[in-house]
């Protein structure tokens, strides 16, 4: 059976193109010969079965076949497209010894180790060198000397200089998470990489991988278990590039998106089909099926790269329907993961360190950003994330990488991701008293990230309040006549992939130039007089990339006025949502950026001037109150004074010697 399949073997490399490949592979100083699944059923298909069906005996025979022909020690032959992959959740025990092809995402790489492949022994007492082959995963010493005059058991001495090592690399992959569907956990299957193919993909990556299914006995302290462990051994690695945007349409889909591209009521019907099943929220529904959509990065000469994913974050009272609206757009965008700020842990929203499991030592894990990185993420909770998360999700937003710098391990890894948030006002429900931007739960460094700040506020209305109860009522006893839609989510998910796929909207047009320039400079020119800086060059992209984001939606390659003018709606509503300094009743982009309008920063500097003069007068410390007596004769709120000092405080500009005083920690 075996020189059969030798002969199989032989008579499959003779063919021309196979040898012209081995020789143009061989000159470049690869080692390895990849070839297609369907060449080799085209030539033999019991030859394919044989490789499907007893893989170790088939790459064995055929690694011994390329040295001969090659004269190169460790060339090895790799298989790759298998007609169809097995979901990793799909694996089962009939698949164990098998060749078989999954497809995941890259989830954790450990080091690339040196392997022993032949290891050289040296007898102590005679000088003699035994090699002794490595076969399987535990390391083989000599049983005695092999020399003739010693056969001595022992003691050897390894020489490391004369063994043969190759390169070896665990790691793990977890299920898209674009197949996950209803909640369910994503499966993970780890694996082993040897040779020139380590390294080829780094977490977040979405790979097919090749290889035998093998199993490994577990054990609980030193007793052996009756289960085993799975791990492939990887003959071939390939990553998709495109990720989701790679799925196959079928030609009916794509003949019927191409029909709906010539409706001039599209952008309109895909709105309405996003979360049929809240009321409302039309500006809001607007800006998340445009998250959706998204554009395509802008790449310059000098290799920058301006990001096309639009950041929106959601903040309102409770009840507004900010989970829901979390959860369905996860559940709808290609490659969508819905994660919560509070409860990541390990590798969390970006990435950590871990300890690898197979081959010891540390390894570095994807969190949830890598994970979707080129789809969306939803993390709800937004403002109860980790204080390191928080730092390290600042260079994902804008650079869409993670630079990782943990046990050892220094990387970069890709999050092209588009972040939607949700989080919830600072005192748990808007107060009217007080500023939109000074209730927001985050940092003013994180706030100015979002392209979008939409606000949810619970106001009644009762008109208002009468349509929603008769929604909601609806919804509990006819849902069939209220969740109404003019796509159906999976339809609608089909139509963005295709857009995402087809569709590189520009801006060619010079009134589309006009109208967006004509708006940044309008809007910034009042600050030339004195007024508070209303936008800068952050909301200018943010504004190109939703005016692209609504030509892609309508299924155009063109830009119009009409898109840029719906981009310019929706950045008006934001900025005079949260951007509103309620004080001064204008739009301070300060709000959002420092924390502090332009109007309150001058009073803010008028409360540090009365501390100063006052600690000239009293020769040290300054009682509060005296501070808020002088504060309210230049009609500075008492309010507002407790909160300055309460923030210098934090800030460390400002300490209280006892409670009742303040003074400057600075003089």
């Amino acid at each position: 059976m075996e020189s059969v399949l030798k002969e199989k073997v032989e008579e499959f490399f003779h063919r021309k193109n196979i040898l012209k490949e081995l020789r143009r592979r061989t000159a470049a100083g690869q080692k390895s010969l990849v070839v297609c699944f369907e060449d080799i059923l085209e030539f033999d298909k019991e030859l394919a079965k044989s490789l499907l069906d007893s893989p170790s005996n088939f790459f064995d025979t055929a690694d011994v076949i390329l040295e001969s022909i090659t004269k190169i020690v460790g060339i090895r032959l790799r298989v790759k497209s298998l007609p169809e992959s097995i979901e990793i959740r799909n694996i089962r025990a009939e698949q164990v010894s098998k060749f078989i092809q999954v497809e995941g995402i890259m989830t954790r790489t450990s080091e690339v180790k040196p392997e022993a492949k032949e290891a050289v022994f040296k007898c102590r007492y005679c000088g003699e060198e035994n090699k002794v082959l490595q076969v399987g995963e535990l390391f083989r010493q000599p049983l005695s000397c092999e020399n003739p005059n010693c056969r001595r058991k022992g003691a050897f001495d390894l020489m490391v200089e004369s063994t043969v090592f190759r390169d070896w690399q665990s790691i793990c992959i977890q299920e898209p998470p674009e197949k996950l569907r209803g909640g369910r956990m994503p499966q993970k299957l780890d694996g082993i990489i040897r040779d020139d193919f380590v390294d080829k993909a780094v977490p977040g990556n979405h790979v097919i991988l090749t290889g035998m299914l093998r199993v490994f006995q577990e054990r609980q302290r030193r007793e052996r278990r009756t289960t085993f462990r799975k791990i492939l051994f990887v003959s071939h690695v390939e990553v998709r590039q495109k990720g989701v945007e790679e799925t196959e349409l079928t030609e009916e889909d794509e003949k019927k998106i191409k029909e709906l591209a010539k409706d001039p009521w599209l952008r309109n019907k895909i709105i309405q089909s996003v979360t049929p099943a809240i009321h409302g929220c039309e500006a809001i529904k607007e800006a998340v099926a445009l998250q959706l959509f998204g554009c395509n990065p802008t790449v310059l000469p000098d290799g920058t790269r301006i990001r096309g994913d639009t950041h929106i974050l959601l903040c309102g009272d409770p009840g507004t329907a900010k989970s829901q609206i979390l959860k369905w757009i996860s559940n709808v965008a290609p490659r969508g993961l819905y994660t919560s700020g509070m409860k990541s842990t390990g590798a969390g929203l970006t990435a950590a360190a871990v300890r690898d499991e197979i081959g010891g030592g540390w390894g570095l894990e994807a969190g949830a950003l890598v994970i979707a990185d080129g789809g969306l993420a939803s993390i709800d909770e937004f403002e109860r994330m980790d204080k390191e998360e928080a730092a390290a999700i600042l260079e994902s937003m804008e650079q869409q990488t993670i630079s990782v710098a943990k046990a050892g391990i220094v990387a970069t890894l890709n999050t092209r991701t588009a972040i939607l948030a949700a989080t919830n006002p600072r005192l748990g429900r808007f107060e009217k008293t007080i500023p939109p931007a000074r209730q927001l739960a985050l940092d003013p460094v994180m706030l100015s990230r979002f392209d979008l700040i939409l606000l949810l506020k619970d106001e009644p209305r009762s008109d208002y309040d009468r349509s929603i109860a008769q929604h909601v009522l609806q919804m509990h006893t006819a849902p069939k006549k209220v969740v109404r839609a003019p796509f159906d989510p999976e339809f609608l998910r089909k139509i963005i992939i295709y857009a995402r796929k087809y569709i590189e909207p520009k801006i060619e047009d010079k009134e589309v130039s006009k109208t967006i320039e004509g708006f940044f400079v309008d809007w910034r020119k009042v600050a030339t007089e004195g007024a508070p800086l209303p936008i800068t060059v952050r909301q200018l992209e943010a504004l190109i990339r939703l005016a692209k984001s609504n030509a892609r939606m309508r299924l155009s390659n063109r830009v119009t006025v009409e898109d840029a003018n719906r981009a310019i709606s929706l950045i008006k509503t934001s900025l005079r949502e949260a951007g509103i300094d309620t004080e001064a009743n204008v739009v301070d982009i300060d709000t959002i950026m420092t924390g502090i309008p332009k109007s309150q920063r001058e009073k803010r500097q008028r409360v540090f001037d009365i501390i100063r003069e006052l600690e000239e007068q009293y020769g040290g410390a300054v009682p509060i109150e005296i501070v808020k007596v002088q504060a309210g004769a230049e009609d500075i709120k008492e309010g507002f004074v407790e909160w300055v000092i309460d923030e210098e405080k934090k800030r460390g500009y400002l300490y209280s010697p006892t409670p009742e005083t303040v003074s400057r920690a600075v003089k």
